[in-house]
């Protein structure tokens, strides 16, 4: 019996616990990295909030050529 098969006798429940920690085990990025990037957005959402960058606008940037 393979590895998917045992895993398909598992209850549902468990299943999805051990999907996630399976997609946990393979997650390249650390928390430390995710927080960094977390910061980053946050940080230039409020450089927009407060006038001090500008949003383009992908399509009449490339529209332009």
């Amino acid at each position: 019996m393979n590895l998917l098969e045992q895993a398909m006798k598992i209850p549902p429940k468990e299943r999805v616990a051990l999907a996630e920690l399976i997609l946990e085990s393979i997650d390249y990025e650390s928390n430390e990295v995710n927080k960094a990037w977390v910061d980053e957005v946050q940080n230039r959402i409020q450089s927009v909030a407060d006038g001090q960058s500008e949003l383009l606008d992908f399509n009449k940037l490339y529209a332009q050529d």
